[in-house]
């Protein structure tokens, strides 16, 4: 399959909702351009749409684990068995990326991979290049 990206409209949408109408990461709004309705190198799960992956993946953190992040974020991959990666929106253009902590408390939720979203799919296209999954 190709990689398939979401509309100007749709991303300003997704911008309202989760990030009070400011713009994204400009990391995150060539993804979401680019490849926002399907990747090859990130993995959206069952849902239909990056809205739909919003809204959910932020009920079942608060329904399955009685927890929710307070900063504005947003959920940028979900192949980690449960612990979906996500960004911090008010972290500047290239983000580092964040995993929700298997053992959450209100203290510590996640934790910082020490890498960004750009460098995490190039990582994996590289991956790819070489004849592995890049998952």
């Amino acid at each position: 399959m190709t990689d398939e990206g979401i509309s100007e409209k749709e991303i300003m949408q997704l911008e309202e909702f989760f990030n009070k109408g400011n713009e994204f990461p400009q990391v995150l709004r060539e993804l979401l351009f680019l490849s926002g309705k399907f990747c090859n190198f990130l993995d959206y799960g069952i849902y239909d749409s990056q809205m739909e992956m919003q809204i959910e993946e932020r009920k079942e953190l608060l329904t399955l684990r009685g927890f929710s992040i307070s900063r504005p974020h947003y959920f940028v991959c979900l192949a980690s068995q449960g612990l979906p990666l996500f960004l911090y929106l008010d972290e500047g253009n290239n983000p580092d990326l964040y995993q929700i902590s298997n053992h959450l408390t209100k203290e510590s939720h996640s934790r910082n991979l020490g890498d960004s979203l750009k460098t995490l799919i190039n990582h994996r296209i590289e991956k790819c290049k070489s004849g592995y999954n890049p998952f």
